[in-house]
């Protein structure tokens, strides 16, 4: 047995902070890989004509949270696995589980590369810019991500939901929401865009 097989077999003792901090990590990716399975369950559900906005909007925090589930995974891990594997003291057995443990790491992240590949589609199909008017009214506008030109407005519910308020609309040019201005009228908002002028109708 060589010098560096001799020290592989030694048990590699975890220190308590190592162990608390890859079991923290492997609990956070799971709670945010189920958070977000379920949140991406539901969206669709709802429909388009609502969106969540929790600091980012739905699609987007939603694929952060997915990256940062993965990321937690990766360094529970990582953190747990080599002092583990190093109690084994048979080197070919300790090889073997070390395969079988790749391998199922592999299998294991394919799932999470196609809900990754998902949210990252729905993420990339619009972006969200946020108007406000003098007396503190807001709306969202949705962005095309596809159609350049194309817009739609959506206006508070409650504290992170917003309805759609007015349905897709088609600019004369490239649609910038930099140029837009809300201004509060008596019965609804006016939205101004360049030239076009949409009212945004309450929500009943």
């Amino acid at each position: 047995m060589t010098l560096d097989e001799t020290a592989l077999s030694k048990p590699l003792r975890m220190s308590r902070r190592r162990f608390g901090w890859g079991v923290t990590a492997v609990i956070v990716s799971g709670l945010l890989g189920v958070a977000v399975h379920v949140c991406a369950t539901w969206a669709p559900e709802v429909g388009p004509n609502w969106l969540v906005l929790f600091v980012l909007p739905g699609w987007t925090l939603f694929f952060g949270a997915h990256l940062i589930s993965g990321a937690a995974a990766v360094t529970g891990l990582a953190l747990l696995l080599p002092p583990l594997l190093r109690r084994i003291r048979r080197t070919w057995l300790r090889r073997l589980v070390a395969v079988l443990v790749v391998m199922a790491a592999i299998a294991g992240s394919l799932p999470w590369l196609v809900s990754f590949v998902g949210l990252g589609l729905n993420m990339i199909q619009g972006t969200y810019s946020k108007v406000s008017a003098e007396g503190g009214e807001s709306v969202i506008i949705e962005h095309s991500g596809f159609d350049r030109r194309a817009y739609s407005v959506f206006r508070q519910k409650s504290s992170f939901l917003w309805e759609k308020s007015v349905g897709w609309q088609t600019a004369p040019d490239v649609f910038d929401a930099d140029n837009c201005t809300l201004a509060a009228r008596e019965a609804d908002l006016l939205l101004t865009c360049g030239t076009d002028r949409v009212p945004v109708p309450s929500l009943n």
